[in-house]
């Protein structure tokens, strides 16, 4: 019925509850990921307050200006998800929230910056940087004219026949 051992107030004989607190934070990312750090000292949704308080909006208020804007706009319960810090925002609710607030795009950049590198496949990165590399270093050769290469020719002579 229920695991035996003592629970958190140290009493054996209680029954114990399996605990749920954390499971939210747990982090997506997969395992051997670069976890980098926020130069932010404040959280999302502690700016978001700020600036929402800053312009009088309530969740309500801004949930109906992000829905003028396109169309379908944000809900007021998301809002309310992205400013208590139960919900990551997307790079689309920040523009959106940052564009209903009168505030420039580079309002929420840090976070928009930390949101693009979650979106990251590490192993693409990994990819694409080694393309690029390995680009740089062909095209490099080629303009120090790598010695020892025949000519590149322009066209295949023909064959004499006979």
């Amino acid at each position: 019925m229920f695991s035996n051992g003592p629970t958190k107030r140290g009493n054996i004989n209680e029954p114990r509850l399996p605990d749920h607190r954390g499971r939210r934070a747990q982090s997506a990312r997969p395992r051997g990921s670069v976890v980098t750090a926020r130069s932010s000292s404040k959280p999302f949704g502690e700016a978001l307050r700020l600036l929402m308080d800053g312009k009088g909006l309530t969740y309500r208020a801004l949930a109906d200006a992000t829905r003028k804007l396109d169309g379908r706009g944000l809900t007021h319960a998301h809002i309310n998800m992205l400013a208590n810090g139960h919900d990551r925002p997307s790079m689309r609710a920040m523009e959106l929230v940052a564009e209903a607030c009168g505030v420039g795009p580079t309002y929420f950049a840090e976070y928009r910056l930390a949101a693009a590198m979650r979106e990251l496949d590490p192993m693409e990165v990994g990819l694409e940087q080694a393309l690029a590399n390995l680009n740089a270093r062909l095209g490099a050769r080629r303009r120090s004219g790598a010695k020892g290469r025949a000519p590149a020719t322009t066209r295949a002579e023909p064959r004499p026949t006979g």
